[in-house]
């Protein structure tokens, strides 16, 4: 595993993404499972309808297309548009092996299937690369490996739900999701994000997930085309 430096300091850990390198081999095995789990997702229409995160023909542009036709669409009807905006923490480090294993059996995914699929989690150990020197082996206890090829889509199984936990429209982009409540009064879209803001952070408790507060990461914004507000 070597560490890429994302911003800000280089001496703090927190601003580095561990990258996993993975033998060659293991990624045209994980390529041909991508393969397979895709189609059948697709084909049962599993996957979040407002997911734009690791989708064919979904990207940020679609996210943010759909985003800017709701807020004009609201503008239209005279109504403000306000959203919370949530980032996670170490989202892709943090899976609970158990939980997303339990989330495919409930998805349909064959015994088999599953169980290929904690082999393939189960028992991974890392070390940490920098320039010629090694870290001490690691046991990868939770997370799914970035830099591989399955990572991104088992992610997505993972937080394929959370929508279920909020009565108003949730986007996605991989691990970065918009709350949004459309209204006439500020007041009622404040009452009604808050609402749904608590129920998903008990959804993120549940599944051991966390927000990040930090910098400007998660905040809430609201939308007018009134100059004063």
């Amino acid at each position: 595993m070597i560490p890429l430096f994302k911003k800000g300091s280089k001496t703090d850990t927190k601003n580095y993404r561990p990258i996993s390198l993975l033998p060659l081999i293991s990624k045209v095995i994980e390529k041909e499972i991508h393969c397979q789990t895709q189609s059948y997702l697709d084909k049962n229409n599993i996957l979040y309808c407002y997911q734009s995160g690791f989708r064919s023909k979904y990207s940020t542009d679609s996210c943010l297309s759909y985003l800017c036709d709701l807020i004009s669409k609201g503008f239209d009807s005279g109504l403000y548009t306000g959203m919370i905006l949530i980032d996670l923490q170490k989202a892709f480090d943090t899976i609970d092996h158990e939980i997303l294993l339990h989330k495919m059996k409930f998805l349909g995914f064959s015994k088999k299937v599953i169980d290929w699929f904690k082999c393939y989690l189960s028992n991974r150990t890392f070390k940490v690369k920098i320039n010629e020197s090694f870290s001490s082996s690691g046991n990868v206890t939770c997370g799914v490996p970035q830099g591989s090829i399955l990572g991104p889509l088992l992610f997505l199984l993972y937080v394929n739900d959370m929508a279920q936990s909020v009565d108003r429209k949730l986007l996605l982009y991989a691990d970065d999701s918009c709350l949004i409540f459309q209204d006439k009064n500020p007041e009622v879209i404040q009452s009604e994000l808050n609402k749904d803001f608590s129920n998903l952070c008990n959804w993120f408790v549940d599944n051991k997930l966390s927000i990040y507060f930090g910098e400007d990461k998660t905040k809430s914004i609201l939308f007018t085309k009134q100059r004063k507000n």
